[in-house]
């Protein structure tokens, strides 16, 4: 009853206007701060964490909640949303997230969202002139209070470029960094991994290939560098690139030529994690070809990796076999142990996993 009570709150509470509801959760109550349980207005400790999928094919995202008592299972849902925010999430690609924020690239010229999809809210923005730009991200700079969005151009001559928007201020601005010395850079419009308060790309160097190296953008001090990618960077297979696994620090997912499933977890340089770049790479995990074979109950001749994230210690990981039909797996660090998970409905649709934080957070004004 009391979690059945919970649940219709929290969808009271979404409808709310974001004035009212600010003002309701810092309200006292008997002498006592009485807060909305589930939902935050930070990012604290104890504000829970959810799985989306962005997903093709003309479909609305979806909320993947997963349930460990017994057997895992995953319950998919489609997102309510507000009345137009529809058809502005139908071809939507995650640029990043932040604090329970997603910024959104809404498959429109010039066009940009930011969605809190706790509140169900999305704002628009347009950025006119924004032409021929690969990698992209998303972040928060503590230092001007500012959440920032990243563009690396596409340019020719001997800099890079990038475009920074500000969200408080709606200014943007032109940054140069040096170009990699031998390699042409295939800009892949990928969305960029935040750790702590930078961002990181795979580099892909001409015709599609990932190269050893990752593409570093600083939030604070809005500066580039590159690091050193993991030793099986360079292969034909591209990998994944998600953050949160042993200590939070930055991690590549991908399937090797022999069908293997290989996790890489960076060393950052400094204590803060991300703070200082990458010191070195381990691998953290191998899942052979047999392994896989036992979690899916059939043999693999060809296993593709839609999707890897980091979810309550485990590894999630979205597979299509054969070209064919998705499973969701989860890798447990623990016990090293690795389980096929139910879904209650078909997951062929779902693609990029992302996780965020439930907040109460409104969506800063922007005034581009």
């Amino acid at each position: 009853m009391r979690r059945s009570s919970s649940r219709n709150l929290k969808k009271i509470l979404a409808r709310v206007p974001v004035k009212d509801l600010t003002r309701f959760v810092s309200a006292k109550v008997g002498g006592r701060c009485s807060k909305t349980r589930g939902l935050s207005d930070s990012t604290g400790p104890h504000a829970p964490t959810r799985i989306v999928s962005f997903r093709k094919w003309n479909t609305r995202p979806c909320l993947l909640s997963y349930s460990s008592s017994g057997k895992p299972e995953v319950i998919v849902e489609e997102i309510s949303l507000n009345i137009g925010d529809e058809h502005d999430l139908l071809n939507a690609n995650p640029i990043g997230q932040c604090h329970g924020l997603f910024c959104l690239d809404l498959d429109e010229d010039d066009a940009f969202g930011v969605w809190n999809p706790s509140l169900r809210e999305l704002r628009r923005i347009e950025i006119e002139g924004l032409n021929d730009y690969g990698e992209m991200g998303f972040g928060y700079d503590h230092s001007s209070q500012d959440y920032k969005i990243v563009f690396v151009l596409e340019t020719q001559g001997s800099d890079s470029k990038a475009l920074v928007l500000s969200l408080k201020s709606g200014v943007s601005r032109m940054i140069d960094f040096p170009r990699l010395e031998n390699v042409v850079m295939s800009h892949m419009r990928e969305p960029g991994t935040l750790v702590g308060e930078n961002i990181y790309w795979q580099v892909y160097g001409d015709g599609g290939k990932a190269t050893e190296t990752f593409l570093r953008f600083d939030l604070v001090s809005d500066t580039f560098s590159y690091c050193k990618g993991p030793s099986n960077c360079g292969e034909d297979v591209l990998p994944h690139i998600t953050a949160g696994l042993r200590g939070g620090g930055l991690c590549t997912v991908q399937v090797s030529p022999c069908g293997d499933i290989i996790v890489w977890s960076a060393q950052h340089e400094k204590d803060k994690i991300g703070g200082g770049g990458i010191k070195s790479w381990s691998k953290i995990c191998s899942l052979s070809r047999a392994v896989l074979e036992r979690a899916v109950s059939r043999g693999i001749d060809y296993i593709c990796l839609r999707s890897a994230v980091a979810y309550a210690g485990l590894l999630l990981l979205l597979v299509s076999i054969e070209g064919k039909e998705a499973k969701l797996l989860a890798y447990n660090f623990e016990d090293k142990s690795l389980t096929c998970v139910e879904t209650n409905l078909p997951i062929d649709s779902c693609g990029d996993l992302q996780t965020y934080v439930e907040t109460l957070v409104p969506i800063p004004n922007a005034s581009c």
